[in-house]
């Protein structure tokens, strides 16, 4: 019968059905039990040995070899590949380290390898790579590395969800603000700058990203000077980066082992403290004023060109609001401010190899005092000449 015979095929589709759902989970439970041989492991111990070593195009070669062999293995294994990449970052590790595990890093975002639970431990190693910076010697090692940390943000963007990234984005926005605007190679500045503008295009959910990349655009920060005197101000009129630019010139460029630097960053703090007096007197003037009399002799020289910066600017924001230095800075601060120079006497900082960039520095302070009639009750400089 014709009811018979629908109850039959019914049956048989089913058990056909049945017979499907078997098979696929004995073959989802196959690549579970996938079988990887051991020579891989062989492969990846040269492969990792690789990224650390002295030529470029081989660390380059080694971070898209791990791409490859990671795409092709198992979810566990390939997770274990993350961890072992992940000790290149240590401050053990030389620069070579650094750069081919930066690299990697891409290679893996740039495939889709590196899942977003793994992005909590990633970015703090990346925003530590674009501030990676030493002198070795005679020159400087670490361009390769920020240049590589802006390929990484480059390769996120390109890679994850605006939500997967979004718990993340101040730190990688300001990091790359920080680096497009403030370091020292021109080629930097720009690798950071279109991560950025990548990370805008794609993301969407970096603060104020529109104005800022019409700003800091590729061409726009190819100038050190404009970039620190003109683009960082009018950024940093964007209060999710103001603070983060004002201690990264503190923090850093006003100890950084190159003068020219350091000397850019005390006229860039100038600037800052026209546009946030209140943050620099509360949170940044005892610093660089402690850092003034530092035994570092960079951290002194940059800390003396600032402070008489800042003294410059708190002045002219002081008749501004029709008040004096005293009401600004108050009554301790101004009397510490009094012994600087003295101070830098008794350490004979004046003298030796170095003393004439000091002399420069402490000068520049002292004209910053007599540009504004600084408050001093008794002769503070008499013995400048005579020393």
């Amino acid at each position: 019968n014709r009811s018979s015979d629908l109850r039959s095929l019914a049956q048989n589709l089913l058990a056909v059905g049945s017979a499907d759902t078997g098979d696929s989970r004995a073959v989802a439970d196959g690549e579970e039990e996938y079988d990887v041989p051991e020579i891989i492991e062989e492969i990846l111990e040269l492969v990792f040995a690789a990224l650390k070593d002295k030529d470029t195009i081989v660390r380059w070669s080694a971070a898209k070899g791990i791409g490859r062999i990671t795409g092709r293995l198992p979810k566990d294994l390939a997770d274990d590949v993350i961890s072992n990449l992940l000790t290149c970052f240590s401050l053990q590790e030389s620069d070579a380290s650094w750069h081919g595990g930066c690299l990697a890093l891409a290679e893996l975002g740039r495939r889709g390898l590196l899942l977003p639970a793994r992005l909590r431990e990633v970015i703090p190693i990346v925003t530590k790579a674009l501030s990676y910076d030493f002198k070795k010697g005679k020159i400087s090692i670490g361009a390769s590395v920020r240049d590589a940390g802006c390929y990484v943000c480059w390769s996120f963007a390109r890679a994850y969800d605006p939500r997967e990234i979004l718990p993340y984005v101040q730190d990688i926005a300001v990091a790359l603000v920080i680096t497009a605007l403030f370091d020292r190679e021109i080629n930097c500045r720009r690798a950071a700058s279109a991560a950025f503008q990548e990370n805008v295009g794609r993301q969407g959910v970096f603060p104020h990203g529109i104005e800022i990349v019409t700003k800091a655009d590729f061409f726009a920060v190819g100038n050190r000077t404009d970039t620190y005197l003109k683009l960082s101000v009018d950024i940093a009129r964007f209060p999710e980066y103001t603070h983060a630019l004002i201690n990264h010139l503190v923090d850093v460029k006003a100890c950084h082992w190159d003068s020219a630097l350091r000397e850019v960053a005390s006229q860039a703090l100038h600037q800052f403290t026209l546009l946030d007096p209140d943050y620099i007197v509360d949170r940044i003037f005892d610093r660089v004023l402690s850092r003034s009399t530092e035994i570092d002799m960079n951290a002194r020289h940059g800390n003396l060109l600032s402070l008489g910066e800042l003294t410059h600017a708190l002045s002219i924001t002081a008749e501004r609001k029709q008040m004096n230095l005293t009401d600004v800075l108050g009554k301790e601060k101004l009397a510490e401010l009094h012994d600087v120079v003295p101070k830098f006497l008794r350490m004979n900082s004046h003298k030796g190899p170095f003393g004439e960039m000091f002399r420069c520095a402490v000068c520049s302070l002292i004209q910053s005092f007599l540009w504004h009639r600084f408050p001093f009750t008794d002769n503070r400089f008499s013995m400048c000449g005579s020393r």
